[in-house]
């Protein structure tokens, strides 16, 4: 028997950040993972001097990591740094046009100006402006607390914000409500790539979403000095100085309900607790680890999210012009998307993403080089043939020579893959599914899982498959709900 009081399974971001806040409150937190080592999505890989970050590459609102090292009374400077970066996103178009969005307000109006005109300019203004205030009110509200039922309705702070949820934005889907402000299908490409923040559909998802666009714009893009791998090395040993324990290789776990609490197993060794946190995806949890069949079919019936393909390549070359981010529009945006979600391989050129950490930190690249990370979102569960990745390399090659007169196919000194089932493999996401469920459906916000389940009191859920979403922001703030949860039930 283990004399650990709280279970965490799963040492990704999410079970990192809810076994610190715990730990905090006094727990004795035991976090068992599968897999050798932390991190989840957040790994790394190396090759003769190149280093890659396998999963996430934007970094956005760094003052929740900043939390939580406030919490324990620790500098965060002693254990992780970032910088700001002086734009968000470099832009590339099918006409061959390119725009870099700068991160200070006053240069984009002007560059907004100078390059779309006054009306669109002032409409973006317009734009960033509500979507700000759709954040303030209804984001704050949804984002930050347990995922309101029908109970709520009626609440007070829920009916200040109907005037929001019966607006525009909510009952029109994202492309909508974008094509509402522009007429430069530009300027829509833009707004409507923010969809994918989460994985789903633009053309289909709600138009509140478009919130997500307001917080790059207005907050600012940031990137760790040594890497999106930092930011779980820097809360690893975080949770280490806070008193967590960490069980790694953990391949056999499973979580059985009893009269008063949970029986949770692994390697042989049993611990009996009276909570559980699952810090995995959702499905995979219900599957493998808790096994109960009913609720993994109801989970396996919500539409999956968008997964990806990823090229890792050491490019011995510099291009000077690709920047940290960069978004290279494929020819039709909506049948991008149609295709995705219909599990389809594409018949038309997709939207690339080039993302480069050596802009920031030369250490991951040579001289003479850089790290090349390029991905194509692709459907959850679709195996891409070798021919099909000959055809997107050579599409990605003919789309660098378009842009920028080189032809890299022979600079490539490495390659390695990342695709839906290494995803699903490595992190456990369910059909390699990079955010769980989409939010295509209207009211996804309100049909996600939360962060319990009233069949298993004591259980609770983190991470990005759960309320409030993926990516790392909501991720963190998932685990804060969770260690909220635990301490309001504990009184």
């Amino acid at each position: 028997m283990d004399n650990a009081n709280l279970v965490v399974v799963g040492a990704g971001l999410g079970g990192m950040a809810v076994a610190i806040r715990l730990a905090l409150q006094g727990k004795k937190v035991l976090v068992l993972e599968k897999n050798e080592t932390y991190g989840g999505k957040l790994a790394a890989y190396k090759w003769e001097g190149f280093r890659w970050d396998r999963g996430p590459s934007l970094f956005t609102l760094p003052e929740q990591i900043k939390e939580l090292f406030d919490l324990a009374g620790k500098s965060l400077k002693d254990y992780f740094e970032y910088v700001k970066m002086d734009y968000s996103c470099q832009y590339f178009f099918q006409d061959g046009s390119r725009l870099t969005i700068p991160a200070d307000q006053e240069k984009r109006k002007e560059l907004f100006v100078e390059i779309f005109g006054q009306k669109e300019s002032a409409a973006a203004e317009e734009y960033i402006g509500r979507t700000k205030r759709i954040y303030t009110g209804l984001g704050n509200l949804f984002i930050n607390h347990p995922k309101f039922g029908l109970n709520n309705i009626f609440d007070r702070k829920v009916l200040e914000q109907y005037p929001k949820l019966l607006s525009r934005p909510l009952l029109d889907n994202l492309d909508g409500f974008n094509r509402s402000y522009f007429n430069d299908e530009r300027l829509i490409q833009i707004f409507n790539r923010f969809g994918t923040y989460n994985g789903s559909n633009p053309f289909k998802m709600s138009g509140i979403y478009s919130m997500v666009g307001s917080l790059e714009l207005e907050d600012g893009v940031y990137f760790p000095k040594k890497g999106m791998r930092s930011i779980v090395d820097a809360l690893y040993q975080l949770a280490i100085d806070c008193g967590v324990s960490f069980e790694f290789n953990q391949s056999e776990i499973s979580v059985e309900q009893l009269d008063e609490g949970y029986k949770t197993e692994s390697s042989g060794h049993i611990h009996l607790t009276k909570n559980v946190v699952s810090g995995i995806d959702v499905a995979n949890f219900y599957t493998q680890i808790l096994k109960d069949q009913t609720l993994e079919r109801k989970i396996k019936k919500q539409e999956r999210s968008s997964s990806g393909i990823v090229f890792y390549w050491a490019v011995d070359k510099i291009i000077p012009d690709l920047k940290l981010h960069n978004i290279f529009f494929g020819e039709d945006y909506k049948r991008e998307f149609q295709q995705i979600f219909n599990g389809e391989f594409f018949d038309i050129q997709p939207t690339i993403y080039i993302h480069l950490s050596c802009v920031v930190n030369n250490e991951d690249a040579p001289e003479s080089g850089q790290n090349w990370f390029v991905m194509i979102n692709m459907p959850a569960g679709f195996k891409v043939s070798d021919q099909e990745k000959d055809k997107l390399r050579n599409y990605i090659y003919a789309v660098i020579l378009k842009h920028f007169d080189v032809d890299i196919k022979n600079d490539i000194l490495h390659e390695s893959i990342w695709e839906a089932k290494d995803i699903e493999a490595i992190t456990g996401a369910h059909q390699g599914a990079l955010y769980g469920a989409s939010s295509n459906h209207k009211l996804a916000a309100l049909k996600r899982h939360g962060n319990t389940n009233k069949k298993y009191p004591g259980l609770y859920f983190c991470g990005g498959t759960v309320h409030p979403g993926g990516g790392i922001p909501l991720v963190l703030k998932s685990a804060k709900i969770v260690s909220t949860l635990i301490r309001k039930n504990d009184n």
